[in-house]
């Protein structure tokens, strides 16, 4: 069975990738107006292009392998039963 890289799935996990990114974008926003005045231009820097950004990262991470993902991490690596303790050291 092949699995629809850009389904609903993907879809999803971007836009919760993207929409976090507004979210902090905003509170970052909100807590800089406390200390300078906001324009135009340093909304755009705050909550713009990080999101610009992530938006693009997610498209390109999806069409780097063959499961549909926003992510650049691949978390089939971390192993079905990751270690419950850090290594010594």
């Amino acid at each position: 069975m092949e699995t629809n890289k850009w389904g609903k799935a993907y879809w999803v996990d971007l836009g919760e990738r993207v929409g976090s990114t507004v979210v902090y974008g905003l509170i970052t926003l909100l807590t800089a107006n406390s200390v300078t005045e906001i324009t135009p231009d340093l909304a755009w820097v705050i909550v713009g292009l990080p999101t610009v950004l992530s938006l693009l990262k997610g498209l390109a991470a999806n069409m780097r392998g063959p499961e549909p993902s926003a992510s650049v991490v691949n978390v089939d690596s971390y192993g079905s039963d990751p270690p419950n303790e850090l290594p010594p050291g």
